[in-house]
């Protein structure tokens, strides 16, 4: 009988240790590196830290996620490779970067003058989460480029301004004549068909190239960030309607193998994180970019200009020009660019009727005076 109790207790405390040793993995920290194409000063940078804070707290400090700027381990145009080898687990950049790889890229993260057809920035976050994108942009990564990346488009940070020029200009031809930094890819292509000469660098040798005269001029994300560079420094003539990226949204990616073996409950923190980023983003680009903004205008004495009007057409033609010769050139690029088209069918002749109330009574408030830096 005695022994019985002793082989009873034996056994109920196996199943003690079991269980504990359970809890135990299951508490396991998992870490997580996030090489981005941004410098630590980027507003950009600082809210993937504020999605590093809420994951930490949500999943009770099993997940930590470190964020590291632009170079920290390798190259901003490396970033990718480096999440595909597993030099670094994470990474933040846009999908355009990676348009050498595949021209499909561009779409995602910045559909050039909303493809022509009228997609705003919010449209397209509604396609990613509601209207299939989902599913072709980890196409892209997985099957077209063959990179073990799980992708998270998550930073809508458009629209982005046509940039800072050395001195005010009337029409495109004037701008033809000068050196422009633009962001790689369809973008450029396009610009180059309109015939304007641009070179492409990582946001951190704008500054130093202009100082040397080697641009003329440059874009780069929006009032705060280029305050951040400091290009508010260099140039005075600013103007915020650029098509180019009229839509440009960020995304983080991890690496496939550690996506896989996180565990399914830190699956969906991290994916509520960056649902969560979405939000912070937006919040932050209204507010950190219209400080910004004022600053220039108040303080820095910076003209903020209105793009003269025979830009958009000639930007329009050129970027459908690219964009078709694209569609006919790969099957992956023409379903995405079909799947975005059709989603502009449907929600274009919703979101172009209330965007331009919003337009309306924003000029017909400044027009009356009754809101303005002077308030």
């Amino acid at each position: 009988m005695a022994l019985t109790r002793i082989a009873c207790f034996l056994l109920a405390l196996l199943f003690c240790l079991a269980g504990l040793g359970l809890s135990n993995a299951q508490a396991q920290n998992h870490n997580l590196k996030i090489q981005t194409a941004v410098p630590s000063s980027s507003i950009y940078f600082k809210l993937i830290e504020r999605m590093s804070t809420r994951v930490d707290a949500m999943s009770g400090g099993r997940l930590k996620i470190e964020v590291l700027p632009a170079g920290a381990v390798v190259g901003v145009f490396e970033i990718l490779d480096a999440v595909n080898a597993g030099i670094v687990n994470g990474g933040f950049a846009w999908t355009h970067y990676w348009s050498g790889k595949h021209p499909a890229g561009l779409l995602f993260s910045a559909p050039t003058a909303g493809l022509g057809v009228g997609l705003d920035q919010v449209s397209v976050i509604s396609w990613f989460y509601d209207g299939g994108g989902d599913e072709l942009y980890q196409q892209f990564f997985t099957d077209v480029l063959k990179f073990k990346v799980k992708g998270f488009m998550c930073m809508p940070m458009g629209p982005d301004p046509f940039g800072w020029f050395a001195k005010p200009f009337k029409n495109l031809d004037e701008v033809k004549k000068l050196k422009f930094r633009s962001p790689p890819g369809i973008p450029a292509e396009s610009f180059k068909v309109m015939g304007m000469a641009t070179v492409s660098m990582p946001g951190g040798e704008i500054v130093p190239s202009a100082q040397r005269g080697v641009i003329d001029a440059a874009e780069w994300i929006g009032p705060a960030d280029d305050a951040a560079l400091g290009l508010n420094s260099v140039w005075k003539n600013y103007y915020l309607q650029g098509l180019h990226q009229a839509i440009d949204i960020g995304d983080i990616y991890v690496n496939l193998d550690w996506w896989n073996k996180l565990p399914k409950d830190l699956q969906a923190i991290f994916q509520t994180g960056i649902m969560a980023l979405i939000t912070d983003t937006y919040n932050w680009n209204v507010s950190q970019n219209s400080k910004a903004l004022k600053k220039f205008v108040v303080e820095d004495k910076v003209q903020v200009l209105d793009t003269p009007p025979d830009v958009f057409p000639a930007y329009m033609a050129a970027s459908k020009e690219v964009l078709e010769k694209y569609a006919k050139q790969d099957p992956f690029f023409a379903k995405v660019y079909k799947s975005m088209t059709d989603w502009a069918n449907l929600t274009v002749p919703y979101t172009s009727q209330t965007n331009g109330l919003f337009y309306n009574m924003g000029k017909s408030a400044m027009d009356k005076k009754l809101v303005g830096y002077g308030k």
